[in-house]
């Protein structure tokens, strides 16, 4: 063997294992599978989450219950969708005199086509005397006229009175504008004096008393010295 065939034997075994391993092709082979796996990945991902999205908002609508409780504002007469409704309402004003009174109650719900009117859920009025008497009054529900500051209360009122006064009545009304009150329907009440029953009551703004009126009857609680001397000085319950 020649030099030169040693030079041409030993090139075309070199190139020969050479071809046999190939790693630059395989390299770029490898390198365009990966180039092809991420461009899909980009599509794929986003796409994933735009569904997952979707199953999001669209679940709910899928599996909803035909008996579970839904609201459909567009299904509500005129005249409710217009009433207006407060949990909790409060409402203060002054009387004639200036004097701050107020109202309160679970629920107020404006009277439709009747903006004056507000029909109220366990109302109750607190309002002070000219004497400087506290009183308060309450009912099952009630009727407050906003522009004259009276309350129509029914279902079952109860009155205090801080000299020691206390009256329930099926009905009353309220004229807190005048620090007023008064009703015709039988009273049953008692005080400092002892119990008292009769046909309706008046109360006003002048002082501390309550008249009752009709048919009263009157039980009155024995006193001490002290106390009945005490109570010639105050102003009590007075029939009429």
């Amino acid at each position: 063997m020649t030099p030169a065939d040693a030079v041409r034997s030993d090139a075309g075994g070199t190139a020969g294992h050479a071809g046999h391993r190939r790693p630059p092709v395989a390299r770029g082979h490898s390198f365009a599978r990966y180039s092809r796996f991420v461009g899909i990945m980009k599509v794929l991902l986003p796409s994933l989450a735009a569904i997952l999205l979707g199953l999001v908002v669209v679940w709910p609508k899928l599996v909803l219950d035909d008996k579970s409780f839904q609201i459909g504002f567009a299904k509500l007469p005129s005249k409710e969708v217009e009433t207006l409704a407060m949990q909790n309402a409060r409402y203060f004003g002054v009387d004639e005199s200036n004097r701050p009174f107020a109202v309160t109650s679970e629920l107020a719900v404006q009277e439709p086509g009747n903006p004056d009117l507000i029909r109220l859920k366990a109302p109750k009025a607190d309002f002070t005397s000219p004497s400087g008497a506290n009183i308060v009054v309450d009912g099952e529900s009630g009727l407050y006229h906003q522009a004259a500051k009276t309350l129509d209360l029914s279902g079952g009122v109860n009155l205090f009175h801080d000299a020691g006064y206390e009256i329930h009545t099926p009905t009353a009304m309220v004229d807190l504008g005048h620090n007023a009150a008064s009703g015709v329907d039988p009273v049953q009440g008692h005080g400092p004096q002892g119990r008292i029953e009769s046909v309706g009551f008046e109360l006003t703004g002048t002082g501390h008393s309550i008249t009752f009126s009709g048919r009263a009857h009157l039980t009155l609680r024995a006193a001490s010295p002290r106390s009945a001397s005490s109570n010639k000085r105050s102003n009590g319950a007075k029939p009429k």
